[in-house]
């Protein structure tokens, strides 16, 4: 089991209890469900909440910096350029110094890179060299594509996430849990997204959190420009 696994286990195991609690007439088994329906919607949630004009200077200068990148790597010359991806397949231990080549124990080399890890390395040279002007432009395609997106300005995105992930789980059962257009102070729905921020650890208040998310994205999603670029 790898660590997005254990990840996600420990975070259903933190989940389910929660949405037992608030559905409790519904059996195990749809329960499980329901915990795997409610992590799935909350990791994709929002998933274009971004600063427009930040992205587009990341983007500016990501094209200024890869421009560089491959006029400095089509300058060295092909024999040195081999003894830097030769060394890709030693591990950081070694190449930051904390450990000499020559004379480190054995296992130190057990933790160097994968042969799939140093290839990609390796590609990311070579398309530098021979494909830098199509990454150029698909970068510049991309900037002047790119949609306005989810606004984030200081509203809380990770609250709005769990409201989003609460609301699209409990419309699935509407005769448990009523989602109102509102919410002021009461109501199931509300207790369950207080213990979900207690869980995911969010400091916010419940019905501005609920409110902002209903006004700003559940009552306006068809008029918010979001991917895909068409």
């Amino acid at each position: 089991m790898d660590e997005y696994q254990e990840a996600y286990l420990k975070r259903f195991c933190e989940v389910c209890p929660i949405l037992e609690k608030h559905f409790a007439s519904i059996d195990e088994q749809r329960i499980s469900h329901l915990v795997h329906f409610f992590l799935a919607v909350k990791e994709a949630a929002l998933y274009e909440s971004w600063n427009f004009d930040q992205q587009q200077d990341h983007l500016t200068r990501l094209r200024a910096q890869l421009r560089q990148a491959a006029e400095s790597l089509s300058k060295i010359h092909h024999g040195v350029l081999r003894e830097v991806e030769l060394n890709l397949t030693l591990p950081l231990e070694v190449l930051n110094g904390t450990y000499d080549r020559k004379t480190c124990a054995e296992e130190v080399f057990e933790r160097a890179p994968s042969f799939a890890e140093v290839d990609v390395a390796k590609q990311v040279f070579r398309g530098l060299i021979s494909f830098a002007e199509n990454i150029d432009k698909a970068i510049k395609y991309t900037q002047d594509e790119l949609p306005v997106g989810i606004a984030t300005g200081n509203r809380n995105i990770d609250a709005w996430k769990v409201v989003e992930a609460a609301v699209e789980v409990s419309r699935r059962y509407p005769d448990k849990m009523n989602v109102p257009k509102k919410m002021n102070g009461s109501g199931p729905l509300r207790r369950l997204l207080v213990d979900l921020f207690d869980l995911y650890n969010i400091n916010a208040n419940v019905d501005a959190a609920f409110n902002g998310w209903a006004k700003h994205i559940d009552r306006n999603r068809e008029s918010l420009d979001l991917l895909p670029i068409d």
